[in-house]
């Protein structure tokens, strides 16, 4: 039975990557004898640069208020659709994982050296098991703490129960403080694991720690947050004021946000805390080129709502104060917005690299295509092709965190605001905000419902759209308790009537959107020149998208219509496996399943 136990006995499994070759030729590639490895400085460096591979790299927000839809099979979906339960759900296999850092530890007293470079290897391995248990308290609130590498004759261990969160967090809590004391702060070319990037996790996990204590009120630890808040502070100004790192302005207004996501050498970028080196020659590439541009989502109404508008007088205000947004068709959206609006939304007239058209969105996803992390050569947008590197860390994420953990605490004061949220917004000219000018936004106001400070509505603004795309949305509305907006179905763009339309902008309808073939108003003999979407199929049934007022009004996908449903606060949480329970009778249910 306890050899069933899955992931804690799971045999110690190196991952081969570009930099260990060494390292998988001197031992058996599934397994690894302590007694024979544990003994040099060198050693441990071969050993943690295994943790280079598992460093993860997004370019998709997976299922959130950011997408009109997303059609790519995915947990989340599942989760607001009501198909999880204990009896379904996947998950809690990734305890081999905790095992290689374990294992290490375990041994690292082993070790003969220099007691600084040891204390920096012992560093990072306490830093990557404190990043992967906060993963798991994200899911399942409590879980058991394991400070060792378990074998098959720790049954005590195995079959223990749940430690609490309390006890969790604070375990990572002290392996965070000891990577923070004890890395290197040598970044190398940016790619290296160093105190900043554990400086930067422990803020990161901080501040989640923080406000979920906060907003959820169910957990009444609501008297604890504040203790993660000051540390998400202390964290992020450490690194503000060393002065290492800026937010990366080369390129312009009009393309310095792009260029971070779509550059083929993050090197020289001074914002990179840590990005991963993606390179062709050695066949290490990622999907972004092909999978972002209209293949299984296109962006949100709702966020593009969220990118301000320029004034004639220089200054930026919400879009919803601006006549008749709410009518504005594709190629008027993009009129006097933030120009991170046309570096992420596809902007009239865009080419797709390869090709001599403006490309044509795919309405059936939503009609708002995204272009971050899409870069212009055509040999990148073809399967799993792109070698752009791709930030793991960067500063802009650091001041974020900085000016939202004292908006928390009622301490955000001008320049805070100035040398953080001002700051990210200056790589693109945007106009400062003022504290004692923010205008009333209401669709911040109905998003967020708890919320009355100005400011930190402002500041979670400014971090829907900064981070988009980087994996952060799903988190950032559990931690702030706002399930519902991933409830509610998303909208898309705005169709005013059926028939054809521009889409490029330059005058010439080249799309169309009917109620059914039968009655498109266009000739036979011209259709060849249009791109159609039918509201209706031959027989009279409906197809996959249809139009909030019927003949008009914003694209809505007819599979999202009354399939979402987010249960509070029970989804904030996700259920062990039953056959883990069964397999260890002492594990619990997570709470409210």
């Amino acid at each position: 039975m306890k050899k069933n136990y899955i992931g804690l006995l799971a045999a110690f499994t190196l991952l081969s990557t570009s930099c260990n070759n060494d390292f998988m030729d001197r031992f058996p590639e599934t397994s690894i004898s302590p007694e024979a490895y544990f003994k040099t400085v060198k050693d441990l460096e071969l050993y943690t640069n295994t943790y280079y591979g598992n460093l993860s790299t997004y370019y998709f927000d997976y299922v959130s208020d950011n997408y009109a839809s997303y059609a790519e099979v995915h947990s989340n979906n599942n989760l607001i659709r009501g198909n999880i339960s204990s009896e379904t759900v996947g998950g809690w296999s990734d305890w081999g994982t905790l095992r290689t850092y374990n294992l290490f530890l375990d041994n690292v007293h082993k070790v003969s050296g220099d007691p600084e470079e040891i204390a920096h290897y012992i560093g990072l391995t306490r830093l990557q098991r404190a990043d992967w248990y906060y993963t798991q308290v994200k899911w399942y609130n409590d879980l058991p703490w394991y400070s060792k590498a378990l074998s098959d004759t720790d049954e005590e261990l195995l079959y223990k129960a749940r430690d609490p969160r309390t006890l969790v967090v604070d375990s990572i809590m002290a392996d965070l403080d000891y990577a923070v004391e004890n890395m290197s702060s040598e970044m190398g070319n940016g790619t290296q694991f160093n105190r900043w990037y554990a400086l930067a996790i422990q803020a990161r996990i901080c501040l989640h720690e923080g406000t979920f204590r906060k907003y959820h009120d169910e957990l009444n630890l609501q008297n604890t947050a504040s203790l993660y808040l000051e540390k998400a502070i202390q964290a992020t100004s450490e690194i503000i004021e060393s002065g290492k790192f800026q937010i990366d302005k080369r390129g312009g207004k009009d393309l310095a946000y792009w260029n971070l996501f779509t550059n083929y050498d993050l090197s020289g970028s001074p914002e990179m805390i840590l990005f991963k080196d993606y390179d062709g020659g050695e066949q290490i590439k990622h999907g972004a080129g092909a999978q972002v541009l209209s293949w299984v989502c296109n962006l949100s109404r709702s966020l593009m709502e969220s990118y301000e508008y320029l004034t004639d007088e220089g200054k930026a205000i919400p879009f919803s104060m601006v006549p008749g947004y709410e009518t504005k068709r594709f190629t008027e959206v993009f009129e006097n917005r933030d120009p991170r609006f046309s570096q992420t939304f596809m902007r009239p007239g865009y080419i797709k690299g390869g090709e001599s058209l403006p490309f044509r969105p795919n309405l059936n996803l939503g009609g708002y295509p995204c272009i971050k992390f899409v870069p212009n050569e055509a040999d990148q947008l073809v399967g799993v092709n792109t070698d752009t590197d791709l930030p793991v860390v960067r500063y802009a994420e650091i001041l974020l965190i900085n000016a939202e953990a004292k908006a928390e605490l009622g301490k955000l004061t001008q320049d805070d605001m100035d040398k953080t949220i001002n700051e990210i917004r200056s790589r693109v000219e945007m106009p400062r905000i003022i504290l004692s000018e923010i205008v009333n936004d209401p669709n911040l106001s109905a998003q967020y419902p708890n919320v009355t400070d100005k400011a930190l509505l402002q500041i979670r603004r400014e971090r829907r759209i900064e981070l988009m795309g980087e994996n952060f949305r799903w988190d950032d509305l559990m931690r702030w308790k706002a399930g519902q907006l991933i409830e509610q179905v998303q909208q898309g763009a705005y169709i005013d009537k059926f028939g054809v339309f521009d889409i490029s902008g330059d005058g010439i309808p080249e799309m169309g959107i009917f109620l059914n073939e039968a009655s498109n108003t266009v000739p036979e003999a011209e259709r060849g020149n249009y791109t159609f979407y039918y509201l209706e199929d031959k027989g009279g049934q409906k197809t996959t998208i249809c139009l909030s007022d019927g003949d008009s009004g914003y694209i809505m996908m007819n599979g999202e219509i009354g399939t979402r449903k987010f249960e509070q606060p029970k989804y904030y949480y996700w259920p062990i496996p039953q056959n883990q329970r069964l397999l260890n009778k002492n594990l619990e249910e997570t709470i409210f399943w």
